[in-house]
């Protein structure tokens, strides 16, 4: 593993391609943001005579051609764009890419995925094996990939080592799939490559730890709602009180994926007094409408412009 200068570092300029591992190398998205931190990460895997180009995450056309010659180097051809889940930080660009390289997109993604990938299938490329984890919690189809031949591990936003990423999948399937790359990794020495910040090889420490501030989250729910507190907008008032603007949309999306959680457990380890229960449950079915409408709202608003790029042309 190509450790030392992969863990020292960090952040590269957007757009340089550089060796992170063997077959492996990284390219820094031009989208920082403060929900990206500097940037997505983009991948290159490639051995033999083929390539597979991993999250684009941005639309901007120099980002799409330093992934193009860093996937072709060496009179290689792509033969994919995967994507480790469908977010829009690491999908966006994904279309007009694989379209520039007339190949498919492969993933989990029902919104994306031209080829489905499955739990525990192997990709060959070129002379690497490259074995699918699904892992969903921060989305439904996050999926990471695993190179145990080299000891490498891109995680995607599944685990971000001393950073963290949001559910927007469900707790329950995250706290899992954190448990599950754990045992993967077991004491194996591991390189991890994230999603968005730099390298890192404490695997399961970091799992550890994002398991113990989420099990120390899911308490602090449990207690607010014992002395009365039964809403969403409360109990992110109560727990996330200096967030505003953008960062309002993570907390709010991590009090539900909390209070969801505990309305799956049953007794004392969820939400033991009925009233209060109920009083929870009614305010995430409201929450989730909103949301659903909202979501509608916005498809109908694409849909429209389309149309009208269709009807210009």
């Amino acid at each position: 593993m190509m450790t030392a200068d992969v863990l020292s570092f960090w952040p590269p300029k957007p757009d340089v391609s550089r060796a992170v591992a063997p077959g492996i190398r990284h390219l820094l998205a031009p989208n920082a943001s403060s929900w990206t931190y500097e940037g997505t990460n983009s991948y290159v895997i490639a051995s033999g005579d083929s390539a597979v180009l991993i999250d684009p995450g941005c639309e901007v056309p120099s980002h799409h051609e330093a992934l193009r010659r860093a996937g072709r180097e060496g009179r290689r051809t792509v033969t994919a764009v995967l994507l480790t889940h469908d977010h829009p930080d690491h999908s966006d660009g994904a279309r007009t890419l694989a379209a520039s390289l007339d190949v498919p997109i492969i993933g989990m993604s029902p919104r994306f995925a031209d080829e489905f990938l499955s739990d525990g299938q192997v990709l060959r490329i070129g002379e690497l094996d490259v074995h699918v984890v699904h892992t969903p919690g921060h989305s439904d189809d996050s999926i990471c990939l695993w190179m145990p031949q080299q000891g490498t591990l891109l995680t995607g936003d599944t685990l971000l080592g001393a950073r963290s990423s949001g559910v927007m999948g469900t707790l329950s399937e995250l706290l899992g799939s954190l448990e599950w790359l754990r045992k993967l990794v077991g004491d194996r020495e591991v390189l991890a490559l994230p999603g968005h910040g730099p390298a890192f090889t404490d695997v399961v420490e970091s799992a550890t730890r994002v398991i113990d501030v989420r099990m120390k989250r899911i308490d602090e729910v449990r207690g607010h709602i014992a002395d009365g507190v039964t809403t969403l907008e409360g109990l992110t008032r109560l727990l996330y009180p200096n967030h505003s603007g953008s960062k309002v949309v993570f907390a709010v999306s991590t009090v539900v994926s909390t209070v969801t959680y505990l309305l799956e457990q049953q007794g004392v380890r969820g939400i033991p007094d009925p009233v209060q229960r109920a009083a929870v449950a009614a305010d995430v079915d409201r929450y989730e409408q909103q949301l659903a409408e909202r979501m509608r709202a916005h498809k109908k608003e694409v849909d429209a412009e389309v149309d009208r790029e269709e009807n210009r042309v």
